[in-house]
């Protein structure tokens, strides 16, 4: 195994929310946190959505773990960081092997998805959700450099039935190999942190770091058709074409105006029976 690549790991056997859990702990003693800190759960019993929706697993049948980051970029780059945590998520999955390891990818911005070979699901087809990723920035620091909670969920073992909904899979249904979760953990750590310094060697600017082109190349949602439902209630239809400098996708409307989506939900959406495939919730806001 190679280097451990945090600077902290604290292990809990239970915990309602490793976000809420490691955000609290950094604001009661900001200095135990350093960056590229861990803290990771055996059980999660109130895990939570970027909109509040609550979720739980069965204990050591997922990863379930929040990292604390403090990269030395300006704070207006801190929405990378979701597509960064997605971009390492994926590659260590991918790197476990598998005959469908190649059909893991990211579905824009904090959700990945892989096509386990299953019957069509409706508003799915075959693909499923099988992790996500969820970002809270907490107050910068004294310098104006983000400050982070990234919360990391990846199903591992579980089957059908502890599943909470038909669209989630996890390693063992897809059949990929299923990993201890401090193993996928380690992982994990290793391609985030090396994202995450190459990031800062360019100032935070994701596309002088071929990042932005890494992360397209792993992105499921470019090329398809979608459904954007926006804050206040508007709903933007047309298909994603980029990703831009700043992590924003890039939608072009039937008229062909282009849309820089940097908030709302993302529906993939099939061209043929204008049916709904998908949805990811978004929020990449500070």
């Amino acid at each position: 195994m190679t280097e451990q690549p945090f600077t902290r790991v604290l292990h809990l056997a239970e915990v309602g929310s490793t976000s809420t859990a490691l955000r609290e702990a950094v604001a009661a003693d900001p200095g135990a946190w350093p960056h590229l800190s861990a803290l990771v759960a055996d059980h999660q019993t109130a895990g939570r959505g970027r909109t509040g929706r609550s979720w739980h697993t069965p204990p050591g049948a997922a990863l379930t773990a929040s990292l604390l980051l403090r990269p030395r970029v300006p704070l207006e780059r801190a929405p990378w960081l979701t597509l960064l945590a997605g971009l390492a998520v994926v590659r260590a999955v991918r790197a476990g092997g598998g005959d469908r390891a190649h059909e893991v990818g990211l579905k824009w911005p904090n959700d990945v998805l892989v096509d386990d070979g299953g019957p069509a699901l409706a508003g799915w087809g075959t693909a499923r959700k099988l992790g996500g990723i969820l970002t809270e920035l907490l107050p910068p620091s004294v310098d104006g450099r983000p400050v982070a909670v990234v919360g990391i969920g990846v199903n591992l073992s579980q089957d059908a039935v502890t599943l909470p909904v038909a669209s989630a899979t996890s390693l063992a249904i897809a059949g990929l190999p299923v990993p201890a979760p401090a193993a996928l953990l380690h992982a994990v750590g290793h391609e985030l942190g090396g994202l995450v310094r190459r990031w800062e060697e360019h100032d935070g600017d994701a596309h002088a770091a071929g990042l932005l082109a890494e992360v397209t190349a792993v992105c499921l949602t470019l090329g398809r058709d979608v459904r954007v439902e926006q804050p206040g209630g508007a709903v933007l239809h047309g298909r994603a074409e980029s990703l831009d400098g700043d992590g924003c996708l890039v939608v072009r409307d039937a008229a062909g105006v282009l849309h820089r989506v940097l908030a709302g939900d993302v529906l993939h959406v099939r061209a043929d029976a204008g049916s709904v495939e998908g949805g990811s919730d978004v929020n990449l806001e500070l």
